[in-house]
């Protein structure tokens, strides 16, 4: 048996989080004994499967404890207070605060692999990120990347600092689709062709361009509902460009959704209008559900949909991003050979795969490790 922890700082929300439940979810706990370690309390029963350890290292997260907590990792000394257990493999699931934590480890034996979900090239100063957390990634044996597009980021930045690898997430294929099938919410309805998009409200995914890409359309003729759907720091920014541009009653930001999959199913056209990604959950998520893509080209997209054969890729820019957008509304067909092609790539998907993927990576490398 295989003793493995994942350290995240939370396990709710999106994108890390997600794909880390989906995998600890989806592993044999016949070959591992899994350890799930937060910051703070979280609601495990909901998110974690039976069999599986959850950890936290504070009592609950108030003004108190944030200050312990940021003390306390600033002198490297999580791990060896906060951080108990005889681990085989340890695995820091998210880049920052995780790993600079999970670096302080005191198991001279563990497989130390740090994830990395995204483009750190397009991270603000990058350059200057990288040589103040070069000495955190130098403490481990793998630096595991989403996508090669992130792996080769990664590279540039941290040279030859620590081997890094590619492993792809894995993905709840079979709980996308059961949520997909259940009835939309009284709050929604669908009143006719509909594009949706699902992330933080966040810089990164960019949903002013989504925004400004729809009232563009409307202007041009071309009728249709926008839905945005998730939270975040920018949500009070999207409002005012719809209120400033009159788009209340075609544009709605819906919030958070424990099930976004009923609203992607029901849309026509799914759309990522993002400056960057590491590896887009959503699009994975858009595929399995066999829906027509617009995205920018940003990292991952061309592993997920090639060169546009399974989704349409602009270029990273406003304009191009409107112009793909208005083609998959006007083109003939386009949209129906877009669904077809989503189908086909979706079935590559499936989380049975990608977990023993995952697993295969793990017993492979800690072999290494020992030497056998």
């Amino acid at each position: 048996m295989t003793n493995i922890l994942f350290f995240i700082e939370s396990l709710s929300g999106g994108g890390a989080e997600k794909v880390l439940r989906n995998l600890v979810n989806a592993m044999d706990q016949t070959k591992f004994c899994i350890t799930v370690q937060t910051l703070y309390p979280d609601d495990a029963g909901k998110y974690l499967a039976p069999g599986i350890r959850y950890r936290y290292c504070y009592p609950a997260k108030n003004r108190i404890n944030e200050l312990r907590m940021r003390a306390e990792a600033a002198a490297g000394l999580t791990y060896p207070l906060r951080i108990k257990g005889d681990y085989d493999i340890e695995v820091a699931y998210l880049e920052c605060g995780s790993t600079k934590i999970m670096a302080s480890s005191t198991n001279a034996k563990a497989l130390k692999l740090a994830w990395v979900h995204s483009d750190l090239q397009n991270w603000a100063n990058p350059d200057d990120f990288a040589a103040a957390t070069k000495k955190y990634y130098a403490r481990y044996d793998l630096a595991v990347c989403v996508s090669e597009n992130v792996r080769k980021s990664f590279e540039k930045l941290y040279g030859d600092t620590v081997p890094a690898v590619t492993v792809y997430n894995t993905i709840d294929d079979g709980e996308i689709l059961r949520k997909s099938a259940e009835t939309l919410s009284p709050d929604v309805s669908k009143r006719k062709l509909t594009i949706a998009a699902v992330g933080r409200l966040s810089a990164p995914k960019h949903f002013i361009r989504a925004l400004t890409a729809h009232k563009r359309m409307l202007e041009d003729g071309l009728d249709h509902d926008l839905w945005i759907v998730g939270d975040g720091e920018e949500r009070s920014l999207l409002e005012a460009y719809i209120h400033e541009n009159h788009l209340e009653a075609s544009a709605k930001l819906l919030g958070f959704r424990e099930n976004p999959y009923n609203l992607m199913y029901a849309a026509d056209i799914l759309v990522c209008s993002s400056i960057f990604e590491g590896f887009s959950t959503f699009v994975t998520e858009g595929l399995i559900l066999g829906k027509p893509i617009v995205t920018t080209d940003v990292s991952g997209m061309h592993e997920l949909l090639g060169d546009s054969e399974y989704g349409l890729i602009t270029a990273n820019d406003d304009e191009a991003f409107y112009e793909g957008v208005k083609r998959m509304l006007t083109e003939p067909r386009l949209l129906e050979h877009y669904a077809e092609q989503a189908k086909i790539r979706g079935r590559d998907f499936k989380c049975e795969k990608l977990a023993k993927d995952t697993e295969a990576f793990f017993e492979r490398e800690l072999r290494k490790k020992r030497g056998k």
